[in-house]
């Protein structure tokens, strides 16, 4: 028997050695890719802040909401002793006349927000207005008396403010008018 030549194959070319990205390659996708995370970092922090101040809004609404409907609650004659102010302001301008500051200690309604949630309600200021409208010509020019002649309109704003995470301070107005026989009317501002 003869033996038979196996044909060889062709030798294959042996690899190169792997060949590196290049200093310039690096640095672009290393720019890249500040880009993006800084981009990212951008969006989250601004939906931060917008989740902080959608919170805060939801909350501020929610007190003033409170306030009136305990408003509603009380007498004529609890109404009509709470301090008013010597003019009536549209709520529509702004710069409301005098007005008392209601905290946790001397308003229910604050103080059941506070139990509930104290470190965001501590971050807000919430002030009562309360101005005679009917008569007219009815200011506190006595404070042992509230009026020189007696109301038969009132008109009570609770005003709210709180400063965002940015340092922006936000205002939110509700309103509502009390009668002598019982109109009531609320609307609100941002």
């Amino acid at each position: 028997m003869t033996m038979r030549e196996v044909p060889t194959l062709p030798e294959t070319k042996k690899l190169r050695s792997s060949r590196g990205f290049t200093i310039m390659e690096v640095a672009l996708a290393a720019t890249v890719l500040a880009f993006t995370l800084m981009g990212m970092i951008g969006v989250v922090e601004s939906g931060a802040k917008m989740l902080d101040l959608s919170r805060k809004q939801t909350i501020a609404a929610q007190i003033l909401h409170s306030e009136i409907d305990q408003l509603r609650l009380k007498s004529w004659t609890t109404i009509t002793g709470y301090s008013v102010s010597n003019a009536v302001s549209s709520p529509f301008t702004a710069g409301y006349a005098p007005s008392t500051t209601l905290t946790t200690a001397n308003d229910p309604t604050l103080a059941t927000f506070s139990a509930s949630i104290p470190t965001v309600v501590s971050s807000f200021t919430l002030t009562r207005t309360v101005a005679c409208v009917i008569p007219t010509s009815n200011p506190n020019t006595n404070p042992s008396s509230a009026y020189t002649k007696a109301p038969l309109l009132i008109q009570v704003t609770f005003t709210i403010t709180w400063t965002g995470i940015t340092g922006q301070t936000y205002t939110r107005i509700s309103t509502t008018y009390v009668g002598f026989n019982g109109l009531y009317q609320a609307y609100q501002r941002s």
